[in-house]
């Protein structure tokens, strides 16, 4: 029997299948723009694949927050009030079907495949999420529990506006999008991270500025996170962490400036799954208890 892994992004979707533990296929395409046609696309894009009999259950990703099964904030994409597990369950007649937070629903697969027990997992894609395992469990508290892209890191009356509709969020400055904002804007381009990186190994000023700017607002997140929970380790995953060694050197030489005295030594390094947790989930946790 396949496992399928679902992982909703504000700019793709991505769905992975698994059999014996193996990933034997993989499919990615846009996120519908329309609300109504985002699961329907979905269960499509299944059906042509496979027959929806031979898949013995599904994780579904969502870049937002969940609770009861509903998508209830979801700054970065239109899937708001949709109820994945209800619908797909409904289409592909299925019922073994997990739906969580999409950094959540990584780090219980990251915890998983790398048998840690406390963990925090960061991942920076179309926004910045984080899941949070404590003693084997994910901290999940009213659905909300993990929103790191949204502690406050900058004030004042030019804070970048976030998604959320509010100042100075740390997604406002570390994700994909944020990134390349201040490049974009003083050169009048349109640049990708990966265009900006490509210019800071090239001695472009501007964009050294800015992926230090992002790494030292990561580190200010990644400190006030490790001050609250007191764990000492923590994975980065998503699109940027692609980046590698280059940027994430540069995000622990600024925790060290801001994070509480003797919590120093954490380990701050890129996911074991890296940018497939998202879909690997279902290789970790269909089957599961």
């Amino acid at each position: 029997m396949l496992k399928c892994g679902i992982d909703i992004g504000g700019t793709n979707i991505k769905i992975g299948f698994f059999e014996n533990d193996k990933k034997v296929d993989s499919i990615v395409f846009k996120t519908p723009k329309e609300h109504d046609r985002i699961i329907s696309t979905i269960v499509d894009v299944i059906k042509r694949k496979y027959n929806p009999k031979n898949i013995l259950g599904y994780t579904v990703a969502i870049p937002g927050v969940v609770l009861n099964d509903v998508v209830v904030f979801a700054p970065n994409t239109d899937i708001f009030g949709l109820n994945f597990k209800e619908e797909l369950g409904r289409q592909l007649n299925n019922q073994n079907i997990i739906v969580e937070n999409d950094a959540n629903l990584q780090a219980m697969a990251e915890a998983r495949a790398t048998k840690l027990y406390d963990l925090i997992l960061i991942s920076i894609g179309t926004g910045l999420g984080g899941g949070i395992i404590i003693d084997g469990k994910l901290l999940n508290k009213n659905g909300f529990a993990g929103e790191i892209g949204h502690i406050k890191v900058h004030f004042g009356a030019n804070s970048r506006m976030c998604g959320c509709g509010k100042l100075g969020c740390s997604e406002a400055y570390v994700s994909c999008k944020a990134i390349v904002k201040e490049y974009n804007e003083v050169n009048h381009t349109s640049i990708n991270s990966k265009e900006l990186f490509d210019l800071a190994r090239a001695k472009d000023k501007l964009a050294i500025k800015c992926i230090n700017d992002c790494a030292r607002y990561l580190a200010i997140t990644i400190a006030t996170v490790v001050a609250t929970t007191g764990i000492k380790e923590v994975h980065i995953a998503g699109g940027l962490s692609n980046a590698g060694e280059a940027f994430l050197r540069r995000v622990r030489y600024f925790y060290p400036k801001y994070c509480v005295r003797n919590m120093e030594d954490v380990k701050i390094k890129q996911a074991y799954l890296q940018y497939e947790a998202g879909t690997h989930a279902a290789k970790y946790l269909i089957g599961e208890e």
